[in-house]
């Protein structure tokens, strides 16, 4: 028989509080209870819904497009979904992409602290009436608090962080002032030591301390590739990760932030701009980051030519210890072999950069004051930035991602001018060589080979045995095997017959079957490995420094006597020759002895690399042309999600945003659905432009004066008649249309040509009566100088006439507002080249792709020529209109722009105001009419 008695934990009355601080330690918690977790995303999603127009911190009263462009951008990254977002230029886009993120940011990280202080307050202890399973309720309240107490640690170590690196920016200045005093640099003994030694003796000394090394000729055990085992013996103690005294490479931990991308230095320089009008510049944590091209500060490095061998170089110094004379004549050992590159004046520059927003520039005059280097301070101001704006590039390749420490998880990903990602992200994994490239790099190699071979290890001769094959059965797939000379002739080979037509042909091969059909059957990665491990770029750089080409007459002897004196002279010699610009392209002469000596293997090692990709990436295209040294190989990259897939894939929110982005669709299929993110998670808005449809008149003009018809294919741009007539057009636009007229040209060949003519044929010189002409200039040095003379030109009365490139340095991050630009004209469609080997493979890629689309057209190849060509177009018309009370009329020169379906091409603002002309006088009254209310 069994009697039911009532223990007393049986009861309502239990003290839950008590039975929990008594509980066993080891009991077994289950998994946190979703419901908790569903609780706080639900009271951020009502918070999100409340976020008004003032909290968004705008600095103008913005317009209600910017208001919906800033909560669905708010919305997007809150929900940590993708977004594709399409504002006109001139509609404020870069502020609405500022005011929205970072005010998500910063709600972000104060709904941490409120988060936290709610649970640091106990859990209220609800009575129940009825009696239940008190050992449910005890279980369930451990549980709870095990939860709780997760999460408040989570947040306790961001806040902490967040706390940190804040005081650590705002100590900034009294960091600075330890610096100085423990440096004691002369310029601050000065001020502060009135018994120092005469002045001069001070100056020698802080200049002693910041010589910078110029004598870049290495010795031959310097140049010398040294056995593994042996590089590990002496080499471990020199290691720049042991004895790094620096810290650059102690990983630190990362706050929440956003990473800005955008694709032009200037366009870096106008987003801080921006962000320093908005009211989070007291509170936000900025660094802009660069190449050390833009960056470093050591003339030494900087004089190098090469990116490769300036960042070589860089790591080479850090590798090396040198002796410096202190300012009391004492030697003392640096921690690396470039003296700005030092723990305390990097962390000084570093939380400097922190503290205000800086561009390039102020980081590099500043580095400059500090004597500190700029490349690492911004490299080690990452990990404390709320905000790091930085080029396509370091975002885009994964090894300069690692190499920065850029961490993307959990992080938003901001992509501005994003009209042509898929493309440029292409671009920039695709990998060209010329022959003049392989025969160089072939030479440096051979040459290497035979001086050092018998100093060399076995296990260097046939890693080097195997780089010159691949170089060898590289050339021979562009000419025949037996035409190939055996005795290595830089000349012979380079002007080598390889075919009788004077027409380049192109061959397209799967990557795989290139490289067995080249006989390449090596472990390319092992290859690459020992390149970059022993640092052979660097090296045959030096020997080639040593044993230049053009020297043969002179013995080895020679050189090693040569004294001191003649090297000198020699030097001298040199730094009186005109030296290339190295920012410049253009400026560039990529076939000059001198550019092919410096990066010939550099080329070669880069392109190895691309070999190494998956086969489904891309293709290998193979261009012969009349002479081997003209013939070149490619890898041309075609599946965009293979080199983007792991930035969607790991940040919390990947937003892209344009002026012009259609179609949507080539971004959903490309950039999202192809990396494998749901449809649902990506979210799209295009916003209508802020100007009223009364200040734009777009125009499609078929023909001139004399009725000729205008269709500038690339068969016709020579067309005489046509040149004549659109002469007679710019004329007439001249003399009506007052201040600034820009007028883009399809390619600059197409520019010179018509340029040429025009003067030949004296419409310049009427032209010249009416404005004042101006050129795009080739080199990218020279746009700010047109610029500055365009703008006075119009600025004075005289008015202006810029002659420009589609896609050129002008048609993109350029503002010609007000009366810069009243009127922009388009002359022909630039289409590119159908026929190239690039765009058939790009076209049949597309054609053939498999994976999940939203475009309505099944001809997805022929939709991305159509696409390619609109996307140039409306960029360039972007240039106009730059604000709500801007004006302009826009001008396309082609009969093809009256077919039925350009409206649809065009942005939808500008659909509106768009006219299909039937005639030139037609056309002309439409323009007269329109800036006659303007003048009234």
């Amino acid at each position: 028989m069994t009697t039911s008695t009532s223990s007393k934990f049986d009861d309502d009355d239990v003290d839950d509080d008590a039975l929990l601080a008594a509980c066993d330690d080891n009991i077994i918690t289950k998994k946190p209870d979703p419901i908790v977790q569903t609780k706080v995303s639900t009271q951020k999603d009502i918070l999100c819904s409340l976020v008004d127009v003032t909290s968004f911190g705008f600095p103008f009263e913005p317009y209600q497009i910017q208001v919906d462009f800033m909560r669905s951008l708010y919305s997007t990254i809150h929900q940590c979904k993708h977004g594709i977002f399409e504002s006109p230029t001139g509609t404020g886009k870069s502020l609405s992409l500022i005011c929205g993120s970072l005010r998500w940011l910063f709600d972000e990280i104060q709904s941490w602290r409120d988060e936290y202080e709610e649970l640091l307050k106990p859990i209220e202890t609800k009575t129940e009436s009825s009696s239940g399973d008190w050992l449910k309720r005890l279980m369930k309240r451990k549980e709870e608090e095990a939860v709780r107490e997760k999460r408040r640690d989570e947040l306790k170590v961001k806040i902490d962080l967040e706390d940190q690196y804040a005081n650590a920016v705002k100590n900034t200045l009294a960091t600075s002032i330890k610096k100085t005093k423990r440096d004691f640099d002369a310029k601050y003994r000065n001020l502060f030591d009135k018994e120092l030694p005469d002045n001069s003796d001070s100056e020698s000394s802080v200049k002693e301390q910041f010589k910078i090394d110029n004598d870049d000729e290495l010795s031959d055990e310097e140049l010398l590739i040294k056995d593994p085992d042996q590089k590990n013996l002496f080499d471990e103690i020199d290691s720049p990760i042991k004895t790094d005294k620096t810290n650059l490479r102690e990983k630190k931990a990362h706050v929440l932030k956003i990473f800005f991308c955008t694709r032009t230095h200037s366009q870096i320089s106008q987003f801080i701009g921006e962000i320093q009008k908005t009211k989070y510049i007291e509170q936000l944590r900025l660094v802009a980051l660069g190449s050390r091209q833009n960056l470093c500060i050591n003339e030494s490095v900087l004089k190098l030519k090469s990116i490769t061998l300036i960042n070589e170089k860089c790591l080479d110094l850090q590798k090396q210890k040198k002796e410096k004379k202190t300012t009391k004549g004492k030697r003392q050992k640096t921690a690396c072999g470039c003296a700005f590159l030092q723990q305390d004046r990097v962390e000084c520059l570093s939380n400097d950069i922190l503290g205000d927003a800086q561009d390039i520039e102020d980081v590099v005059k500043l580095g400059r004051e500090l004597n500190s280097c700029p490349y690492y301070a911004t490299r080690a101001a990452i990990a404390a930035a709320h905000l790091v704006i930085l080029p396509y590039q370091t975002l885009m390749h994964k090894s300069t991602r690692e190499a920065c420490g850029i961490e993307m998880r959990d992080n938003v990903v901001i992509i501005d001018e994003a009209h042509n990602l898929p493309d440029a992200i292409c671009s920039m994994h695709s990998n060209e060589i010329n022959g003049n490239q392989l025969i160089d790099s072939y030479g440096q190699l051979s040459r290497y080979h035979e001086k050092y071979k018998a100093r060399l290890t076995a296990q260097n001769l046939l890693s080097i045995k195997q780089l010159l094959d691949v170089q060898i059965n590289l050339m021979k797939t562009l000419c025949s095997k037996e035409n190939l000379p055996s005795t290595y002739d830089s000349e012979k080979w380079s002007n080598l017959v390889v075919s009788s037509n004077s027409t380049e042909t192109s061959s397209t091969f799967d990557l795989i079957d290139y490289l067995c059909d080249a006989s390449i059957h090596v472990n390319l990665f092992q290859l690459i490995d020992y390149i970059k491990n022993n640092e052979i770029t660097k090296k045959l750089h030096g020997f080639m420094s040593k044993y230049p080409v053009n020297k043969d007459q002179i013995s080895d002897e020679k050189k090693t006597n040569e004294s001191a004196l003649q090297k000198l002279l020699q030097k001298k010699t040199l730094q009186k020759q005109p030296q290339i610009n190295t920012t410049d392209d253009d400026q560039l002469n990529k076939e000059s002895p001198e550019y092919r000596i410096s990066n010939s293997f550099a080329i070669f090692a880069q392109f190895l690399e691309a070999l190494t990709n998956p086969r489904n990436d891309g293709k290998v295209i193979v261009t012969i042309k009349e002479t081997l040294g003209q013939c070149s190989i490619k890898f041309f990259a075609l599946r965009t999600s293979a080199f983007f897939h792991e930035i969607v894939n790991e940040a919390r929110s990947v937003i892209v945003a344009g002026g012009t982005m259609r179609p949507i669709s080539e971004f959903i299929d490309h950039l999202f659905l192809a990396c494998g993110q749901p449809e649902e998670k990506i979210c799209q808005l295009s916003c209508n432009h802020i100007v009223p449809p009364d200040n734009v008149l777009a125009i499609a003009l078929p023909s001139g004066p004399k009725n000729i018809e205008f269709e500038f294919t690339a068969v016709n741009r020579s067309n005489t008649a046509m040149m004549d007539e659109l002469g007679r057009v710019l004329v007439s636009l001249c003399s009506t249309i007052p201040d600034g007229l820009v007028v883009f040209f399809c390619s600059y060949d197409h520019l010179q040509k018509t340029y040429a003519y025009l003067e030949k044929t004296q419409v310049l010189s009427k032209l010249v009566t009416k404005k004042k002409i101006f050129m795009e200039p080739k080199r990218t040095s020279d746009v700010d100088k047109i610029l500055i003379n365009y703008t006075k030109s119009i600025k004075n009365g005289t008015g202006g006439l810029l002659f420009s490139i589609v896609g050129g340095k002008m048609s993109e991050g350029i503002n010609f507002s007000d009366e810069l630009a009243r009127c922009v004209c388009i002359v022909g469609m630039p289409y590119p080249n159908i026929g190239s080997a690039e765009m058939i493979e790009k076209m049949r890629y597309l054609d053939s792709m498999k994976i999940k689309s939203t475009t309505s057209s099944d001809n997805t190849g022929r939709a991305y020529y159509e696409n390619t060509c609109w996307k140039a177009i409306n960029q360039s018309i972007g240039r106009a209109i730059r604000h709500r009370g801007d004006y302009a009329c826009l001008l396309l020169i082609d009969k093809r722009y009256g077919k039925a379906n350009i409206p649809s091409k065009l942005p939808q603002w500008l659909a509106t105001s768009f006219r299909q002309m039937n005639n030139f006088n037609q056309a002309f009254n439409s323009i007269e009419q329109f800036f006659a209310r303007r003048s009234k």
